[in-house]
């Protein structure tokens, strides 16, 4: 593991923590993928807050506010979030 990213995550998406600059690798299930990929502008915003808020149940991890947006990894292959 290098600075908190390991690269092996199949699917989620890595992040970095705005207080501490600590990266990490946030996993994501199936639907919270989905929603994370969801690229319609009428829907993005609430699928993004739909997501944010399973993995704050999930997880109890904040990203709104929180943390920096870095990458999108699907099937193991990472790319810009924004």
């Amino acid at each position: 593991m290098k600075n908190g990213i390991t690269n092996n995550m199949k699917n989620g998406i890595t992040l970095t923590h705005l207080a501490t600059s600590y990266p990490i690798e946030l996993p994501l299930n199936g639907k919270e993928m989905q929603l994370a990929m969801d690229k319609n502008p009428a829907t993005i915003d609430k699928s993004w807050s739909l997501m944010c808020e399973s993995v704050y149940s999930r997880e109890g991890i904040m990203i709104e506010g929180n943390y920096e947006l870095e990458t999108l990894v699907v099937n193991g292959s990472s790319r810009p979030l924004h």
